[in-house]
């Protein structure tokens, strides 16, 4: 079971027992009977309440605040390396430094796995490094979050939003709390969805999250600099979808010009992938390139679909979409 790994992870990367704080979300499949036998310290809330008022419950019953400097998040399907907490203990060295975010890899198991291995890669390898050094990182994932304990203190943990990392993160932003700090050497492994299904369920609350957010603290409107980064990456994510989606029309009439654009999207994967795969010594991701192709249709659609039923349609999404693990 998940959560299994999870605990042997932190036990191995040197955390005490009495030190590890584990909130069962009135789950039904023995989560906190098998913490209990790593010895760790177990809340139970006797029904699911989400994630963000799960961690408020839990910061505040265990009174996390008072007795530790800081508190590093993770999920229950998450694997830390040896050397996680040492690295985040690094990056704290800063006294500016508010919250530090890991670097997430993707554990093999399927095609999807593989391609979501690839787009872990490209988001640190490209995106999160220049965000840390700006001072613009969007989101520091749920899987991977650490947090000074005053910081996490003047947070809202509340469910207005399905994604509590990044309203947590511009939280930070916006009440000007601290610099949030990418740390490469802090490295978590992760599952990812093992169906199309579940796939779409998770990346469609991820955007859905992401409109939410941006709407809530008017970063369409706004004028600092993460509010730009937010405009920059999901105005470009909607040029793209809008442009990808057109391909198949555009076929129709200029065949040549929609031939030009799939291929040289497909060659820049391909390119990336062999990096990719190079670097993180996973052949998987060569193996499954042909599918990234429609992998990279539902993403474009899933994106314009929740663009068009959050920000158009002005529609309540509150539901978790948790998917099946391995």
């Amino acid at each position: 079971m998940g959560i299994s790994k999870t605990l042997k992870s932190i036990l191995k990367a040197g955390v005490p027992p009495e030190d590890i704080y584990l909130i069962d979300d009135g789950s039904s499949d023995g989560t906190r009977e098998i913490a209990r036998s790593f010895r760790v310290n177990v809340l139970r809330n006797p029904k699911n309440i989400g994630k963000a008022l799960a961690l408020s419950r839990g910061a505040r019953e265990f009174d996390l605040v008072g007795r530790y400097e800081y508190i590093c998040l993770m999920d229950a399907d998450t694997e830390v390396c040896e050397g996680y907490f040492d690295a985040v203990k690094r990056a704290f060295g800063d006294p500016s430094v508010a919250a530090v975010c890991g670097r997430a890899k993707s554990i093999p198991h399927n095609w999807l796995t593989a391609y979501r291995c690839l787009a872990y890669w490209m988001s640190h390898a490209i995106y999160k490094g220049g965000q840390s050094n700006m001072g613009v990182i969007t989101v520091t994932p749920g899987c991977a979050s650490s947090f000074r304990a005053d910081v996490f203190n003047k947070l809202d943990w509340n469910s207005d939003t399905i994604v509590e990392d990044m309203d947590c993160t511009i939280q930070i932003h916006r009440k000007k709390l601290g610099r949030i700090l990418y740390q490469r050497d802090a490295v978590v492994s992760t599952q990812d969805p093992r169906t199309i299904r579940d796939y779409i369920k998770q990346i469609y609350r991820w955007d859905t999250g992401t409109w939410q957010v941006g709407q809530k603290y008017r970063m369409t409107t706004g004028l600092t600099r993460i509010d730009w980064e937010f405009k920059l990456l999901m105005g470009e994510g909607l040029i793209f979808s809008a442009v990808y989606l057109l391909l198949p029309a555009l076929l129709l009439v200029r065949p040549k010009i929609a031939f030009y654009g799939a291929g040289m999207d497909f060659v820049v994967l391909v390119v990336l992938a062999f990096v990719c795969a190079i670097r993180e010594r996973r052949t998987d991701v060569i193996v499954a390139l042909p599918t990234y192709e429609v992998l990279r249709f539902v993403d474009c659609s899933v994106l314009l679909y929740s663009f068009w039923k959050t920000v158009v349609q002005r529609k309540q999404v509150r539901g978790w979409f948790a998917v099946k693990r391995y």
